[in-house]
């Protein structure tokens, strides 16, 4: 959608919503557009990172419910804005390194690896089911981690434009949402699972204990 088209296709609908100041609303967006078309910016791009025309013109409907704003106006401060967001690519990375994480223990468990001496001893049966809970937890963090990618590409999309943190529009396959889904049931069944297993194959709801976990 070019320049024209997201301009005239804004101005109907916020005409059909009987949303106010639309000549004011349209100049802003018009104005940003030259702004970004100045420094090389293609129209279809710069669309693409306004929105959905639907969610703008929902919040100025919003907006006219009680006193309306100016478009800059309905921005949340960046000075707050920005460090959230480079927060949240924070946790983003820590999700991710958790994929690795527990994939390393599976590993650990599965092939009996002796050579870290910080990891904790898990007797033969329960530690299969370690493995297995271990192994949800990869793909559940995954999926998840593919996800919040997702929502904070967006944001990010939202935020240069409007320099507020919000989640517009975006799509995650369906395979991704099943995966999701799937993993976050088994990990449940399994971290249920391996609790029983532990307590007992160990004799005591204390495992840990009877396991030297915490010992020096």
């Amino acid at each position: 959608m070019n320049k024209i088209e997201f301009l005239t296709q804004l101005e109907r609908e916020l005409k059909k919503h009987n949303v106010s100041d639309i000549i004011e609303i349209i100049d802003d967006y018009r104005e940003y557009f030259d702004q970004q078309i100045s420094i090389g910016q293609k129209e279809e791009n710069i669309a693409s990172y306004i929105g959905e025309i639907q969610s703008i013109v929902d919040d100025y409907v919003t907006i006219d419910k009680g006193n309306h704003k100016k478009w800059f106006e309905l921005v949340t401060v960046s000075i707050i804005a920005l460090p959230l967001l480079i927060l949240s690519y924070g946790v983003l990375i820590v999700t991710a390194a958790s994929v690795l994480a527990f994939w390393a223990i599976a590993i650990y468990y599965l092939f009996d690896v002796s050579s870290f001496s910080f990891m904790p001893f898990i007797p033969l049966v329960p530690r299969f089911f370690y493995i297995a809970l271990s192994l949800s937890a990869a793909v559940l963090m995954f999926s998840f981690s593919v996800r919040y990618y997702g929502m904070l590409n967006s944001m990010t999309k939202q935020y240069i434009v409007k320099q507020t943190i919000r989640i517009g529009d975006y799509v995650i396959p369906s395979i991704y949402q099943r995966i999701l889904k799937i993993s976050a049931i088994c990990f449940v069944i399994l971290f249920i699972s391996s609790f029983i297993v532990s307590v007992i194959s160990a004799g005591s709801i204390q495992y840990w204990h009877e396991w030297q976990w915490f010992n020096t």
